[in-house]
This record gives structure tokens, C-alpha cells and sequence, in this order.
């Protein structure tokens, strides 16, 4: 059995699905196009080490190849000011009381695009310590540009 929570849950879930799906959807028997949200994408951090395991999703996020590894100082530094200090403040509370989070964050990808992403978070905690930060990311660019 995988040990880790984007093995066990994300990947099955996630990983199989096509990207951009959800946008192909009609409403039967109408035929009326459906708008959905973009599937969200799942995430893990170790906090042992600050490596990072995203579904493909998440590389679509930020513009990045998937065919590449990522470190988070680089991925960080895509967050406007404002929402790396709010990610920082998130992060460090939900690790010392092994807590959880969600918030909206804007990234500039490296195209230059500006997005907008709804990033939830909660720990894996063992031994009363928090070992892994999880959770999903969601492109929701679109509700931000309405």
C-alpha cells in the first residue's frame, strides 16, 4: 500500500482523469455547454526536506513542464508579494499546531500570465509532529477576472 496521501487518494483520483475534461462536458440531452471549475490538483510537501510531489495539474498551474522537478524556493517565489507572506503565515501556523488552511493565492507563471489558484492544506502528522503538508490547488483565475 502507498504511504504517502497523494499515492493512496490524489493520484488514483487525479491522475487518470484527462487534462481539461471537465471543460468538454454538455449537459444531455440539451447540449448545453456546462462551465466547471478546472478539476482541482493535488500537492505534498515534505517537511523534512521542502521536496514537492504535484499531480499534473499542478504543473499546469504554473506553466511548468511536468517532466521536471521542482524545489519549492523557486515555486514560491512565483507568488506575488502579498500571497507569499499569507502563504508563509498559513504554512508556519498550520505546522506548529499541526492545523490546516485554505486561501486564494496569484502566481505569475513563467510566461509572465498572472493567475489565481485556491490552495487547501492540512498535515500529516506522526508522532505528534507534522511530517507532510497536503492538499489540492485550483486554477480559479476566472472567478477573480469576472
Amino acid at each position: 500500500m502507498p504511504s504517502h496521501w497523494i499515492d493512496r487518494v490524489a493520484e488514483p483520483l487525479v491522475g487518470r482523469v484527462p487534462m481539461g475534461w471537465a471543460r468538454e462536458l454538455h449537459v444531455v440531452p440539451f447540449d448545453v455547454p456546462v462551465v466547471l471549475a478546472p478539476m482541482p490538483a493535488a500537492w505534498e510537501c515534505d517537511l523534512s526536506d521542502d521536496s514537492l510531489r504535484w499531480t499534473p495539474g499542478v504543473f499546469e498551474i504554473f506553466g511548468l513542464p511536468a517532466d521536471q522537478p521542482v524545489r519549492r524556493d523557486d515555486v514560491v517565489a512565483m507568488y506575488s508579494e502579498e500571497s507569499r507572506a499569507e502563504l508563509k503565515r498559513l504554512r508556519d501556523a498550520a505546522i506548529a499546531t499541526c492545523g490546516s488552511f485554505t486561501f486564494d493565492a496569484e502566481i505569475r507563471r513563467p510566461d509572465g500570465e498572472l493567475r489565481w489558484m485556491r490552495v487547501t492544506a492540512d498535515v500529516e502528522v506522526r508522532e505528534g509532529k507534522a511530517v507532510y503538508l497536503y492538499g489540492l490547488k485550483q486554477d480559479i483565475t476566472h472567478l477573480r477576472r469576472d
